[in-house]
C-alpha cells in the first residue's frame, strides 16, 4: 500500500504537526491579524483579492503549489499517501433497492459493497441508520445482516423494508456507547459502518480489542464528535506524540466539504459574513475581543429577504446582551467583511493542513488495529466529490 510502513508514515505526518503549529492549531474566528511569524507569507496573504482566494479554496492542489516554498515538507508528506484503488466490481443493483436513497448516498454504499466480494462472514452494521448499506450487502452478497441502530423510528422502518424484500437482516434498537451493544460483536464476523460519527466508530475500534471479530471495514466520519474536551489517541505511536487535539483541532480534519449548490454556498458565506458583523458589535458591546460561538439557525436567516438588525438583535438576546437603541446596520456589516476576509486568508493556509491531520487520525486508527493483531489496508473507496470523507479502513486478523 505504502513505500514505506505505516509507522513511518504516520511520524513524518506526526512532524510536519508540530514543526508549523502556528499555521493550522488556532480558531480563524478567534484572530484578529495575520499573525504568523513568516512576513513574506503574511504580505503574499494580504495581496491575494478575493477572486483569488475563492479559486485556491476551490482547488487545494493549487494553494500547495503557491504556498510550498513556505512549508517545503508539505508535498513530501502528501506524496506519501498511496491508498488501494477501490474494488470496482459492477454489481447489479436494481432502482427499487436504492429507492428514495440519495444519489451521493446510493453511489457510496455502491461502492462499499463492492468491497467485500467474496466474503462469507456475517455482517454486523455499526450505526446503521435505516440499514441502507446492510440490506445492499445482503442483497449484492446473499449474507444474514445485524443491524444496531439507536433510534427506534429508524430500526422499524428498515426492518420493514427488509421484511418487505425478504432479506436476513435483523434490526436491534440500541446505543452502540452502552455496555449492551457488546453482545453483537462476535468473532466469526464482520463489522461494518458507513460515516460514523467520532466517538461512535471509535467504540467500534475499543470493543475490537476485547471482541476481535474477524474483519472490519470503516469509513470513519465527524472526527470531532467526541466525548471528551480533547482527542484520545489510540495507537501506542499516537499517545506518544506530543500532539494535544482539542475539538477545535479536530474539526480541521472535516473542513473541507464537497462544492455545494451556488445558493447553498451564498447563504453559507453571509451567514459567516453576519456572524463575524454580529462579532464586531458585541466586542464593543461588552468590551471584550473574546470569540463566544452563537447557536446554530435556520438558513431562512441569511436569505436575500432577511435583514442583518434582526440577526443582531436575535443574537444580543442569546448573549443575554441589551441590543443599542441606535444601530448602524451597514457600520458593522462593513466591520464583518473585513473580518470575514480574514477569516478566508487565516483558512487558506491553514486548510493546507487539513489533509494531513486527516491522515494522521486514519494512521492512528490502523496503527491500533495492527496492535490487535490485525492486517490493515487503506481503500480510497470513492470519488471526492461523492464524500470528502472516502477512505475505508479494511482490518482482517491474520
Amino acid at each position: 500500500m505504502f513505500n514505506q510502513s505505516l509507522e513511518a508514515v504516520f511520524l513524518q505526518h506526526d512532524q510536519l504537526l508540530q514543526s508549523y503549529l502556528q499555521y493550522w492549531q488556532f480558531s480563524p474566528f478567534q484572530q484578529h491579524s495575520l499573525a504568523w511569524q513568516n512576513q513574506a507569507l503574511v504580505d503574499q496573504v494580504k495581496n491575494l483579492n478575493t477572486t483569488q482566494i475563492q479559486q485556491l479554496e476551490q482547488s487545494p492542489e493549487q494553494a500547495v503549489e503557491l504556498f510550498a516554498k513556505y512549508f517545503p515538507e508539505l508535498k513530501p508528506c502528501l506524496a506519501l499517501w498511496q491508498p488501494q484503488a477501490a474494488i470496482s466490481a459492477d454489481l447489479e443493483t436494481p432502482f427499487w433497492l436504492t429507492n428514495g436513497i440519495k444519489g451521493r448516498k446510493a453511489a457510496q454504499i455502491q461502492a462499499f459493497s463492492e468491497q467485500l466480494q467474496g466474503e462469507y462472514l456475517p455482517i454486523l452494521e455499526w450505526c446503521a441508520g435505516k440499514g441502507h448499506l446492510g440490506r445492499l450487502i445482503s442483497f449484492h452478497h446473499q449474507l444474514p445482516i445485524t443491524s444496531l441502530e439507536w433510534q427506534a423510528s429508524l430500526c422499524d422502518s428498515g426492518q420493514q423494508q427488509a421484511n418487505q424484500l425478504s432479506l436476513p437482516q435483523q434490526f436491534h434498537h440500541c446505543d452502540v456507547l452502552e455496555p449492551g451493544a457488546q453482545q453483537h460483536l462476535k468473532s466469526k464476523q464482520h463489522a461494518v459502518a458507513l460515516h460514523a460519527c467520532g466517538e461512535l466508530h471509535l467504540q467500534l475500534l475499543r470493543l475490537a480489542a476485547n471482541h476481535k471479530p474477524q474483519k472490519l471495514s470503516i469509513c470513519p466520519c465527524c472526527y470531532h464528535l467526541i466525548n471528551s474536551s480533547h482527542y484520545q489517541p489510540l495507537s501506542k505511536l499516537a499517545k506518544q506524540s506530543v500532539l494535544t487535539l482539542s475539538k477545535t483541532d479536530l474539526r480541521l480534519a472535516v473542513a473541507q466539504s464537497v462544492t455545494s449548490g451556488q445558493r447553498v454556498q451564498t447563504l453559507r458565506q453571509r451567514e459567516i459574513h453576519w456572524r463575524l458583523s454580529y462579532q464586531s458589535l458585541r466586542e464593543e458591546l461588552t468590551n471584550s475581543d473574546h470569540y463566544q460561538a452563537l447557536p446554530s439557525v435556520g438558513k431562512q436567516w441569511f436569505s436575500q429577504e432577511a435583514r442583518f438588525a434582526d440577526f443582531a438583535q436575535w443574537a444580543c438576546q442569546q448573549h443575554q446582551i441589551g441590543f443599542p437603541d441606535t444601530f448602524d446596520q451597514q457600520l458593522y456589516l462593513e466591520k464583518g467583511q473585513q473580518r470575514h476576509l480574514l477569516v478566508r486568508q487565516l483558512e487558506l493556509v491553514q486548510l493546507l493542513f487539513r489533509p494531513i491531520m486527516e491522515r494522521w487520525l486514519l494512521l492512528d486508527r490502523c496503527l491500533f488495529l495492527q496492535q490487535l493483531g490485525y492486517q490493515v489496508g487503506l481503500v480510497e473507496l470513492f470519488p471526492f466529490k461523492t464524500s470528502p470523507r472516502n477512505v475505508l479502513i479494511q482490518a482482517q486478523l491474520s
